[in-house]
């Protein structure tokens, strides 16, 4: 077979490649797996008038007449239910993330405010329209897309999950993943290898590339026998969806996988990729 392009060898794996089907995880345990479901507004956001400023509430009626002095009536706290401005004269203090309170319309900060004895004097001469009030629905109402199916999910997904109380999503499966190296070179890890002998290395690189996309891999090694690899390689492929050969693949008396492979029935798409290195590429 003719060597072929990296790219064409890319477009060959893309269009071979296989859905493992769908799965559900904790949202948790999404990140860096890609969504198979799209995701909706479960309710306008933000869900309320929210307070954007620490500070007080006020009719902006008041203000525009001229007033500047506010007495206050109590605190709308972040969690609290609604308060309400009993008196369009009167302020009341409104923290950030807090409901807005009900008869009031504008929000001014802390910094703008001189506070004694109960009473607020705002140190300011224009209002905006509705300063400073985060209003209902402006970001997303209930029902709007937040995110596509088919996304890879980042952190930022594990948040949009968590605020439309997502506890689990529906993710892409992974394949049950092997990877095989062989030779008689090779020892593990933690040996002394002979003279003539190398440590088991490319394997692991593959093992955390694959771990690092949340794949879960196993790993093999497979001595330099037709026979062992043959009886081997033909149990892995019933056994795993996706098989990876660290080496074995070129024209050496000792590289039996791409016999062993064509002899168990695997098609072959290709062989040699013009690259280098890594030209044999079965």
């Amino acid at each position: 077979m003719d060597l072929i392009k990296v790219k064409e060898a890319i477009e060959i794996v893309i269009n071979n490649s296989q859905n493992f089907g769908n799965e559900e995880v904790d949202f948790l345990n999404s990140c860096g797996r890609i969504l198979k479901e799209n995701i909706f507004a479960d309710r306008d956001f933000p869900p309320f008038d929210r307070v954007s400023m620490d500070g007080i509430a006020i009719s902006s009626k008041a203000f525009n007449a001229g007033q500047r002095t506010f007495k206050i009536e109590g605190i709308q706290a972040a969690g609290s239910a609604q308060l309400t401005l009993q008196n369009s004269a009167n302020c009341m203090e409104a923290m950030t993330g807090a409901v807005l309170p009900k008869n009031t319309d504008a929000i001014i900060q802390y910094e703008l405010l001189t506070i004694e004895n109960g009473i607020a004097t705002i140190n300011l001469e224009a209002l905006k329209n509705l300063q400073n009030i985060h209003l209902k629905g402006t970001d997303k109402k209930e029902g709007d897309l937040l995110i596509n199916e088919n996304t890879l999910i980042s952190p930022a997904e594990i948040g949009i999950f968590a605020t439309v109380g997502k506890t689990t999503v529906k993710v892409a499966k992974q394949p049950k993943v092997i990877i095989v190296s062989t030779g008689n070179e090779l020892v593990e890890v933690g040996e002394i290898p002979a003279a003539h002998q190398i440590r088991r290395s490319n394997v692991f690189t593959l093992v955390s590339l694959l771990e690092n996309l949340k794949i879960k891999v196993d790993s093999l090694h497979i001595l330099d026998d037709k026979k062992v690899l043959l009886n081997k390689i033909e149990s892995l492929l019933n056994n795993y969806d996706v098989l990876i050969f660290s080496g074995a693949v070129s024209k050496g008396k000792f590289d039996f996988i791409p016999e062993v492979l064509n002899e168990l029935g695997v098609k072959k798409r290709f062989h040699q990729v013009k690259q280098r290195p890594g030209k044999p590429f079965w």
